[in-house]
C-alpha cells in the first residue's frame, strides 16, 4: 500500500495538492472522483495522482488546498 498525492494543475502549470491519501488503488476512492469533478467544472486544466515518493523527487515547492 502506498501513500498517493492527488492534485490539480492550472494552465500556468502550478500544482495544487487536494488530498494525501494511502490506499492501494487511487483510481477507485473517492478523492479521484472528486478531482474528476474539478476537472469538468474547469477548476483545473490537468489533475492526476502519484506516490509521495515520485512527488518528492519531482518537486521541490508545494502549496496545499
Amino acid at each position: 500500500m502506498n501513500n498517493w498525492i492527488f492534485y490539480g494543475t492550472n494552465k500556468e502549470g502550478i500544482k495544487t495538492i487536494h488530498y494525501i491519501k494511502k490506499c492501494i488503488k487511487p483510481e477507485m476512492t473517492g478523492e479521484y472522483k472528486d478531482m474528476m469533478r474539478r476537472l469538468d467544472f474547469n477548476e483545473y486544466y490537468t489533475t492526476g495522482y502519484m506516490t509521495t515518493k515520485a512527488w518528492n523527487t519531482e518537486n521541490q515547492y508545494i502549496k496545499i488546498a
